[in-house]
């Protein structure tokens, strides 16, 4: 960033990327967001069919585990969202100031998207950063991505709501709930302040 060279950085490391910007040269950040349950899942399935179950990454402690009992035995991450945010991923208890803080993060520095409301968070994305398709080919692939066609997409069993898979998932990620349902919060307020929604 300092060069002026980039564009866009992408990174899964958000506080050591924050230290490409200066107060002269500001990075604006999004996200979308995912209910916990849903992301947990969607996660957990990914990794036991794409890694646990295969050959040269097989692990046969995981391959054939249910989210539930992996979950259980407490193998599962918990509250990732907020510990990514605050830098706290190897804190052992979380409490309600990391949350805070991990709020206060997303109301200063984040536009805030929402996985259930993809159309409508690609078009923020699109206005807020100036993004548009040049041709009818990006549009197309855009049309695609909205539309669900993700390059990685897997098929995976839902967690019923209310189940004890759902329950379990929740229990290791209240903070994350509370933040996803701020999110949400957060989303209809940019809606109307950014957009005039």
């Amino acid at each position: 960033a300092s060069s002026g060279l980039a564009d866009v950085v992408i990174s899964p490391l958000l506080h050591e990327a924050s230290s490409l910007f200066t107060p002269t040269r500001r990075g604006r950040m999004f996200t979308i967001f995912r209910h916990p349950v849903e992301r947990a899942a969607s996660l957990f399935y990914f990794i036991q069919e794409s890694q646990w179950q295969q050959p040269g990454t097989r692990n046969d402690q995981f391959a054939h585990i249910t989210i539930e009992q992996f979950y259980k035995d407490g193998f599962a991450e918990n509250n990732w969202m907020t510990r990514f945010l605050t830098n706290e991923l190897a804190k052992e208890e979380l409490t309600e100031n990391d949350l805070d803080i991990a709020k206060e993060v997303l109301r200063q520095k984040c536009l805030v998207g929402l996985l259930e409301e993809k159309g409508e968070t690609f078009e923020r994305i699109q206005t807020y950063f100036g993004w548009r398709p040049k041709n009818e080919e990006e549009q197309d692939c855009f049309e695609k991505k909205v539309e669900w066609a993700w390059p990685m997409k897997h098929k995976h069993p839902e967690i019923e709501e209310g189940s004890r898979a759902w329950r379990l998932i929740l229990a290791a990620n209240k903070f994350d709930l509370r933040l996803f349902e701020y999110a949400r919060e957060l989303f209809i307020e940019q809606g109307e302040k950014l957009f005039h929604q």
